[in-house]
């Protein structure tokens, strides 16, 4: 039997002491991949071994019988400055292009009077800048859970990469604040990096992006407002390449401040004395002229007439707005525990920092109390998640493939089940990602065809996490077909749309039509045509089903609200007329009936007679549909669940 040594390249055979050799070098390999493991473990899982338990503080609106004004002792001088850009660092490892010295002469090169450099986790310098601001971006999780830290000291290198809890943001907070100046929450609607709710209990932080080149995060901000904590606004270009023209000067703060040195813009930016600019780099908006407060009376006066001046309150709301003017005046009601003023004009929009009720001077919210017990039962829990990954390490799951398995198996959920369980809930609803629903589609009592409702994501737009929701309805008769396809991107947490779409073929007709909302500007850009006005807070004809679903259905209740993205066909009226049992094709079902009336000439129009079937239950499933039109009634029927190809 021949030999099944392996044989040298001179044809003779290896000595025995080969295969020795060749398994202890696989040993030292594997023990090497092992130590490297633990290693990475140890980073991504002890820092959550430090996070302590709090006592979150509930909701404290604002109250007092004066009214601080940010803009009280303002001066003349304004200077313009942006606090959020990066360059290239850390070998090209973080997104950013060219050299420090490169930010810095294309912002003053744009007219800016402070350029700060914010790259990730390290405080950078451009040579020759005599007005040096020290910043920095904090943050490297997987779900954009970004600082701006402004006047900083030194860089903070804690984080929490794979999942954070609210806790564990607090703890982050906390830490940060102790090294610098200010601390600014950025972008936190990207990968809902904090969500409106979680922001609103935090503290430790005293200020808010409200706008970058991604996305405005006023939602948020009117969260945080409501329940009491007086978090003034910045507004920064989040650039990434110095030599791209539209990715500089589209966002930036005015500064009330004569000296550009760190000590007076840090004090500016503390007491509030500043506002937002939401542009282009060509434009020129208007400037703040004056902004007072005289009894309950607030008034700002601007340096020309602009297209809309609103004034915004608890929550959100709308309390006053005027039209083609320079000059606003509002009176604060009891009820308005703060209020702030919103610009918009077609070379820009304006974001001013609120107006509050208080009995004295204002400061952040402290840092809630830590519970102790609760603290070290998830601090142990913390340790233990990464004692058992360091051990599954250590005992050689990797030795035998089935062994392997199911070692990376046990892995996966030791290091995953956390993030389940502490990631940050959304808002919910009563749809979600999957959701398919499909219908019959009938003429009086003719089966003309079939429709579906479906939920699918979550995807990103514009920097928002988004549902997809989509409506088609496919049949007709001989002659005419009709294939029609909705779909609107809806930002569940604001609750409203960001971009729909119509693909309508019927009979030898096709339409295509395209709109993006842009909610903080109240405009709407349809494709081909010039910008529109639109709703802060937009619905359309896919998402519209879905937000009455969210509704609280009472029996009785008349609900009106201006939130269809066309402004003259508002308002939207929801009435809900009965509770009835009814049989479809999916089965029997109690349900409770809806009749929405929307002032244009679909079937939801006010001579429409539309009703909706939806299930008495916390779903809300879309059951039946019957709208009576001028030509016969159209009905959908729910079908059998069955499953998706």
């Amino acid at each position: 039997m021949p030999s099944l040594e392996p044989l040298r390249h001179d044809g003779s055979h290896s000595t025995p002491a080969a295969a020795p050799f060749g398994r202890r070098l696989t040993r030292l390999a594997r023990r090497g991949a092992q130590g490297l493991a633990v290693l990475l473990l140890s980073v991504l899982l002890l820092p959550y071994v430090l996070v302590p338990m709090y006592a979150f503080r509930p909701a404290a609106p604002f109250a007092g019988a004066t009214l601080v004004n940010p803009y009280a002792d303002a001066g003349p001088v304004w200077k313009r400055a942006n606090f959020h850009a990066h360059s290239h660092a850390w070998g090209g490892l973080t997104s950013g292009r060219g050299t420090p010295d490169d930010l810095y002469r294309a912002y003053h090169a744009a007219g800016y009077d402070i350029a700060g450099i914010s790259n990730y986790h390290a405080i950078d310098h451009a040579t020759g800048d005599t007005t040096f601001f020290p910043v920095y971006e904090h943050g490297f999780s997987i779900r954009k859970t970004h600082q701006l830290i402004l006047g900083a000291r030194h860089v903070t290198a804690l984080d929490f990469p794979l999942w954070q809890t609210t806790h564990a943001k607090q703890y982050l907070l906390s830490r940060l604040r102790d090294t610098a100046a200010l601390t600014a929450i950025a972008h936190p609607y990207l990968r809902t990096g904090y969500g409106q709710a979680e922001l609103a209990q935090l503290s430790g932080f005293d200020l808010l992006e409200v706008r970058s080149h991604w996305n405005d995060a006023s939602a948020w901000w009117d969260a945080v407002l409501t329940a009491g904590n007086p978090i003034y606004a910045i507004g920064n270009d989040d650039s990434h390449d110095a030599n791209r023209p539209d990715d500089i000067g589209i966002v930036w703060t005015m500064i009330n401040t004569s000296d550009v040195q760190a000590s007076a813009v840090i004090g500016a930016l503390r007491r509030g004395a500043m506002y937002v600019v939401a542009g282009t780099r060509d434009s020129t908006p208007a400037a703040l002229l004056s902004m007072t407060a005289h009894g309950d009376t607030i008034s700002a006066t601007f340096s020309r007439a602009v297209d809309s001046i609103r004034v915004i309150a608890d929550a959100g709301a709308v309390r006053h707005s005027v039209q083609h003017a320079a000059r606003i005046s509002y009176a604060m009601t009891a009820a308005d525990r703060y209020a702030r003023i919103i610009v918009n004009d077609a070379s820009g929009t304006l974001y001013l920092n609120p107006v509050i009720r208080s009995t004295g001077a204002l400061a952040p919210r402290e840092v809630p109390p830590i519970r102790p017990l609760a603290s070290i039962m998830s601090r142990l829990s913390a340790f233990v998640i990464w004692l058992c990954s360091v051990g599954l390490i250590a005992a050689g799951p990797l030795r035998r493939r089935a062994g392997s398995r199911h070692a990376l198996a046990a892995l996966i959920a030791v290091v995953l089940m956390p993030a389940a369980v502490s990631a940050q809930a959304p808002r919910t609803l009563p749809f979600k990602a999957g959701e398919y629903h499909e219908y019959d589609l009938k003429f009086g009592v003719i089966s003309v065809g079939s429709g579906s409702l479906s939920v699918s994501g979550p995807d990103t737009l514009r920097g928002r996490e988004v549902l997809r929701l989509r409506y088609e309805i496919n049949g007709g008769i001989p002659f005419f077909r009709v294939h029609d396809v909705m779909e609107s991107w809806f930002d569940p947490v604001a609750m409203s749309s960001l971009r729909f779409t119509q693909d309508l073929n019927e009979g030898s007709k096709h339409y295509t039509r395209h709109y993006d909302f842009y909610p903080d500007e109240l405009v709407v850009l349809e494709r081909g045509k010039p910008r529109a006005a639109s709703v802060a807070a937009p619905l359309d004809d896919a998402s519209f089903i879905y937000y009455v679903r969210a509704l609280h259905l009472d029996l009785g209740q008349t609900q009106s609200f201006a939130r269809y993205f066309r402004p003259s066909a508002n308002p939207v009226t929801i009435q809900v007329l009965r509770r009835e049992t009814i049989t479809v094709p999916a089965g029997t079902f109690n349900t409770i009936v809806v009749k929405p009336t929307i002032r244009t000439s679909g079937i939801f129009s006010e001579g429409g007679q539309a009703e909706l079937w939806f299930s008495d239950d916390p779903a809300h499933t879309l059951v039946q549909m019957k709208a009576k039109l001028s030509f016969g009634s159209l009905s959908l029927y729910l079908r059998p669940a069955r499953r998706r190809r």
